[in-house]
């Protein structure tokens, strides 16, 4: 029995077959997501994207990451937080920190070999549960998506980035590099991103962070990435495409033989119409043919009564036949 409580959300479309309740919060890596993507509910494929906000960790990691809200059928039904961080463990079994990572960047030139694991996650949450994506973090800028880019071209994107950059560094692969390079794939040339008011920043702070996320290196890397990402884009919606027509292609075949089979119905149902009808107009020829013998046997057998009767009054000279013949000369004479 439906749960009349029930409310479609996106987890119910990225992973059909997990039941009732829902998980506030799930994470998936980058391919993980492009699995449920390709495996989810059918209604994914009409899924777009309608706001993106890029957000700021006020710490002294200053983490960047955006988040997208998803819609179905003109309704909200959940949130997206896409973001990089690093994977901690070490082969050795020691963890990466942001201090290693600075005192390491700095060699980083000195041997190609060197290279932190990125960690790409993407979180989901609910519509009624946004905040857990967002708890003591403050929002810099905000842009509604028109035309809204469907939920494939996010998955394509974060896909595109994390392939071309699989590795953390703190100045050309780093959390607010994979943001904005993400945002660039996503959001088409016209589309602008406006600051959000805050009592808490300065002017300058935000100027200053805006000149960060403006890098010419990011532009020039998502002008690079963007025909790949199109590629991309276009594969995973081939994809979609190619798993919807399978059961339309089932649908179409299941109506088509409903369709044969009401038809060879009705064309048996109007050979026994026809039969029945050829049945009764021999019943009818044989009733009329019986009836014409009948009245028939009748008449023969009225005027063979008629002629007996006649001979046996000839023969008995009955006043009966004498008044016929009377009649007959009488009316001879008239």
């Amino acid at each position: 029995m439906a749960n009349p409580n029930y409310e479609l959300q996106l987890t119910h479309l990225l992973q059909p077959g997990v039941s009732e309740p829902l998980d506030p919060r799930r994470s998936f890596s980058i391919t993980g997501l492009e699995g449920c993507y390709l495996n989810g509910d059918l209604r994914l494929y009409e899924c777009v994207i309608t706001d993106l906000w890029l957000y700021k960790r006020a710490n002294l990691s200053n983490h960047e990451y955006i988040v997208l809200k998803v819609r179905y059928n003109a309704r909200d039904i959940g949130f997206l937080r896409v973001e990089r961080t690093i994977d901690r463990s070490e082969a050795n079994g020691s963890s990466w920190t942001i201090s290693t990572i600075s005192s390491t960047s700095s060699t980083a030139s000195a041997s190609s070999s060197f290279a932190i694991p990125a960690k790409d996650i993407i979180t989901l949450c609910t519509t009624e549960n946004r905040n857990l994506l967002i708890v003591d973090e403050e929002q810099i800028a905000h842009a509604t998506l028109d035309p809204p880019p469907t939920l494939a071209a996010v998955v394509a994107a974060c896909l595109v980035v994390n392939r071309e950059k699989p590795f953390y560094e703190l100045l050309t692969g780093q959390c607010y590099w994979f943001a904005g390079v993400v945002i660039r794939l996503i959001c088409d040339d016209h589309t602008n991103m406006q600051p959000v008011p805050s009592a808490t920043r300065k002017e300058g702070e935000w100027r200053n962070f805006l000149g960060v996320m403006s890098d010419a290196r990011m532009n020039e890397k998502a002008k690079k990435l963007r025909s790949g990402y199109r590629a991309t884009l276009t594969t995973l919606r081939d994809q979609a495409t190619s798993r919807a027509r399978v059961p339309q292609e089932a649908e179409r075949k299941v109506e088509e033989a409903d369709r044969r089979a009401e038809e060879e119905r009705r064309q048996r149902e109007e050979a026994e119409r026809q039969r029945e009808e050829a049945e009764r107009q021999r019943e009818e020829e044989r009733r009329q043919r019986e009836e014409a013998e009948r009245r028939a046997e009748e008449a023969e057998r009225k005027a063979e009564d008629f002629q007996r009767m006649y001979k046996d009054l000839l023969a008995s000279g009955s006043s009966t036949a004498a008044a016929l013949a009377a009649a007959a000369t009488t009316t001879r004479q008239a």
